[in-house]
């Protein structure tokens, strides 16, 4: 009976400690819908290979970028433009760096954005905010 009860312990401690490092691992300083909510922020909506954006405009609502282009295969750097032109998504996209140097250029200036992934739990699917509108996260 006690090595069934040390068994059952130890299995509830693994299980516990399990669900706390997937929790951690998926912590992120803001949700898919926070993202929504910004103007300028951008959000994935294609499929993992699919390279199909929306960014969010002045008043909020969410406009349609053309699919994204790699224009230089050598840095994998993407170039995602609105039907008229007039606003711009630049990244890179190397397996290193997920996603770096992401700017959407729009109204005549570049906003650097903080894109994350939607992490296991959700679609998986990025999406970014300005910098000046991610949450700092908290610590050192």
């Amino acid at each position: 009976m006690g090595l069934h009860r040390s068994a059952t312990t130890a299995g509830l401690a693994a299980l516990a400690m399990l669900s706390l490092t997937a929790s951690s691992c998926d912590e992120r300083p803001f949700t898919r819908e926070d993202a929504l909510a910004v103007p300028h922020s951008v959000i994935k909506v294609g499929e993992y290979r699919d390279k199909d954006w929306e960014y969010v405009n002045n008043n909020g609502m969410t406009q349609k970028l053309n699919r994204c282009e790699d224009v230089s295969p050598w840095t994998v750097e993407y170039r995602c433009t609105s039907p008229d032109g007039s606003v711009e998504l630049t990244f890179d996209n190397s397996k290193y760096d997920r996603m770096g140097d992401a700017t959407l250029h729009i109204d005549g200036k570049d906003v650097p954005l903080h894109g994350i992934n939607g992490g296991f739990w959700t679609d998986g699917k990025m999406f970014c905010m300005p910098n000046s509108a991610t949450p700092k996260p908290t610590g050192n």
